[in-house]
């Protein structure tokens, strides 16, 4: 325990004691790093971060099996006991997952979800749709909602990740409803905006028919407004309630991150998240496909940290600041209940682990 603070916390709420001390006991020591296993997608997204910049398509992708092999091997040895597995799409290369879960039996693949993961696969898998069928297809640049959900129906590992923006925060209930209908659980990430994609709207640069930037205008892109997090706030908040077997998402989250002051200190030289913990973390590395990294990059490549509401921050942030959530029991409740959300999010077995 961290002192009498919280153990008076816990002696008044049997309930809250019991969620503490398993994420205590399954979640503690978690040390995650991330890996781009491949340069590859057969979607390009409107603003996509990973094909912007040179953060993440400038390396050479010519890594062997048995390279693989032993680089997870090294990054097991090193202390990684919790991979995160992106590229562009990852379900494009899975001999490499398969090669990685002989290393680990937990972790998390980023997808779009047009490629079904192998079910031998355990990993934990969060599965993209950007809206309804109709704006999904739109942004996403191919009709690839029904296809997305039909994959993984009904899959344990999976949970749908609605990449809310500007353009489909009304369409929140109908992505929710067909989640349900589909026995697939759903949770909810920020469109947050790469340093690119802020200069290409700002410059009203020349739209590419066939790339990350099709549709974006200065009126009309992808950012979230003030309005847009206040209705994003009151939609989830009323699904929460409604669909509870549905929707894994922390009611204290959400009113963390739709809060529309900057949910990060940016130091103003270099523009960077000064408290950001993915930045932060000892070990915690960002992995290119040739092996390389710098220290300087988080698990979002191009990321501009002034507008950053991603999901993978944002819980991370909360989650490592226990001690500014001790101020009363109900900012301590908040925070195991974040905790317990990113672990529904990232524990297959999560309910049942006692």
């Amino acid at each position: 325990m961290r002192g009498p603070t919280i153990r008076g916390y816990l002696d008044a709420d049997a309930e809250l004691e019991r969620a503490y001390t398993k994420i205590r006991t399954h979640a503690r020591s978690i040390i995650i790093s991330g890996y781009d296993l491949t340069k590859r997608c057969n979607l390009r997204c409107e603003g996509c971060f990973f094909f912007e910049g040179d953060l993440s398509t400038a390396y050479d992708e010519d890594k062997t099996d048995r390279e693989y092999d032993e680089f997870f091997a090294a990054e097991v040895a090193r202390g990684v006991n919790y991979p995160h597995f992106a590229g562009a799409e990852p379900a494009l290369v899975q001999e490499r997952l398969r090669i990685a879960n002989r290393h680990w039996t937990r972790g998390l693949v980023y997808t779009n979800g047009t490629v079904k993961i192998d079910p031998e696969i355990s990993f934990m898998i969060h599965v993209s749709l950007w809206g309804n069928p109709a704006t999904d297809a739109l942004l996403r640049g191919a009709p690839v909602f029904e296809k997305t959900v039909e994959n993984y129906r009904d899959d344990p590992r999976a949970i749908v990740m609605m990449t809310i923006n500007h353009r489909n925060v009304g369409e929140i209930d109908d992505v929710v409803r067909a989640c349900a209908d589909a026995g697939l659980r759903v949770t909810f990430n920020h469109y947050s905006p790469s340093r690119q994609y802020l200069h290409k709207v700002e410059a009203g640069d020349a739209h590419d028919p066939d790339g990350t930037f099709r549709l974006s205008t200065a009126t009309d892109n992808l950012m979230l407004t003030d309005d847009d997090l206040s209705r994003l706030r009151d939609t989830v908040a009323r699904a929460i309630e409604e669909f509870p077997e549905t929707v894994v998402y922390s009611p204290f989250y959400n009113g963390w991150v739709n809060d529309p002051s900057p949910r990060f200190d940016i130091d103003p030289e270099s523009g960077m998240a000064t408290d950001c913990p993915v930045l932060n973390m000892p070990r915690h590395r960002q992995y290119h496909v040739d092996f390389t990294y710098s220290d300087d990059e988080c698990c979002i490549a191009n990321i501009d940290c002034s507008g950053c509401r991603h999901y993978v921050s944002g819980y991370t942030k909360i989650m490592a600041e226990l001690d500014t959530h001790l101020g009363s029991a109900d900012e301590f409740r908040g925070w195991v209940d974040v905790f317990d959300t990113w672990c529904r999010l990232h524990y297959p077995d999560w309910q049942t682990l006692d």
